[in-house]
Order: C-alpha cells, then structure tokens, then sequence
C-alpha cells in the first residue's frame, strides 16, 4: 500500500506483477481503513455487505414464518416473494436472479427443507408375520432348553 501510495497504482502493478491487477489494488486501497482494522490471522473483508438490507430481513422473515407454517419453502417461491416485496418497497434495481437467493440463503445460512415421510412402506401382512416370527423363535427357545 506504501508503494502505491507513492508511485500510483499502475506503476505498483507493474512492479509486483501477475497475479496482481491495478483494479485489485484500486479495491484495497479503497478497502484500506477495514483491512487496517481487520485480525491478521483471520480471513476477513471477504464480500461486501447486502445491497438491500431490509428486503433480505423481511424475505428472511418470511421464510421462517412460512416454515413454521409447515409450508416447504423453494428457491422460486423465494424469488417470487423476493420481488413483489421489492416492488412494494419500490427498490428498482433489484432483479431477484437465482444466483442472488443463492447468496442471500449462505449469507443467512439457511439451506433448503423437505419434508419426509416414512422411508418405506410396512407390507401388507405385516402383522400376521410378526405374530408367527415370535411364536417361531418361541418355539426354539424352548427347544433349546
């Protein structure tokens, strides 16, 4: 960062070379008030913050209530309510794409639900079979002693 400082960035990409970019450095020097107060042992100031703060805590909202609902909730109804809640907040520039619900859901560390049921179906004459196993391994306990 000194050295750009002093003699600009292009001339810092020139000297420090591949894989290093002057748009890299332009994004730390912008970055550098954060990156001066982040812990050097950690890997930190990795993505920028949301764009639409309170969108997300509504839509997250709305997942939640939807879930305790007993409602299974999928990527497109996200999208879906993602949007309208948009136009209703008259945010215009968000476009509500696959790979935002994507980040959005990681960000909130929410994963997708399904609802199950039982694995496998009992057969139809489960319980006569069970009846004669008992009664067989009866048998055999006492015929073994």
């Amino acid at each position: 960062m000194n050295y750009t400082e002093k003699h600009g960035n292009r001339a810092a990409e020139r000297r420090f070379g591949s894989p290093l970019t002057e748009k890299m450095i332009r994004e730390w020097r912008k970055q550098t008030k954060d990156l001066i107060k982040a812990d050097k042992s950690k890997k930190t100031v990795r993505s920028c913050a949301t764009k639409w703060p309170e969108l997300e805590e509504y839509v997250k909202n709305w997942i939640t209530d939807e879930r305790k609902n007993g409602i299974a909730v999928s990527k497109k109804m996200i999208l879906t309510e993602a949007r309208r809640l948009a136009i209703e907040m008259s945010i215009t520039d968000f476009a509500g794409t696959t790979s935002w619900c994507e980040k959005f859901m990681r960000r909130n560390s929410l994963c997708m639900h399904t609802k199950t049921t039982i694995a496998q179906k009992l057969p139809c004459e489960y319980e006569r079979k069970i009846i004669e196993l008992h009664k067989c391994h009866k048998h055999e306990k006492e015929a073994v002693f």
